[in-house]
């Protein structure tokens, strides 16, 4: 019963993080949603400092479960989509470890987590984009796509069409880039 109490706390934790950051973590917020005293918060973690370290960890675990889901997609568009809107939470959390990197266990985190990800996305991402001669460029393509994906990204927008059509741009830019040719201007 004890794993399943702090895993609550956790799961709790996670989800308030990844909707609202770092910095709404409030242990009394937490204890009224589950119904719970904040006797049995100290318990489990001590402190914030623990209980954040338990949302890295978790965020940690979940990312691996993310990358390995990402590995077995079969294509970028629409296997990886569908995982994207399936860990819409983990994404967002880990959003938020962007956003406060200049706290190292934080950066750590999200650095970790990331590595994960190009692993098991790089090949797809390669093919993807035509860039078969070039798997440098697209890892540091794919890394900056990454971070302008996390600045662009709200609950209002994080859906499958605006996805698809963030993809198709970037595939759209990097072929323009291959023929030489500029970009189509947007009306």
């Amino acid at each position: 019963m004890n794993g399943k109490n702090k895993q609550q706390w956790i799961d709790k934790g996670y989800q308030i993080v990844s909707e609202n950051g770092f910095t709404t973590i409030n242990i009394e917020f937490i204890a009224r949603a589950l119904h719970k005293n904040k006797s049995s918060f100290y318990h489990y973690f001590g402190d914030v400092i623990g209980f954040e370290n338990a949302l890295l960890e978790h965020h940690l675990m979940l990312a691996k479960q993310f990358a390995l889901e990402v590995k077995n997609c079969s294509h970028i568009t629409p296997g990886l989509i569908h995982v994207f809107l399936d860990h819409k939470i983990d994404i967002f959390f880990h959003k938020n470890l962007r956003i406060h990197r200049e706290k190292v266990h934080y950066k750590k985190c999200f650095e970790a987590a990331y590595d994960l990800f190009e692993e098991a996305v790089l090949d797809k991402w390669i093919l993807f984009l035509k860039l078969e001669d070039h798997s440098f460029l697209s890892s540091k393509l794919l890394r900056l796509m990454s971070e302008n994906f996390l600045l662009q990204i709200t609950n209002e927008n994080f859906t499958h069409p605006w996805l698809e059509h963030y993809l198709l741009d970037i595939s759209k830019l990097v072929l323009h880039l291959n023929n030489n040719a500029p970009p189509e201007q947007e009306d």
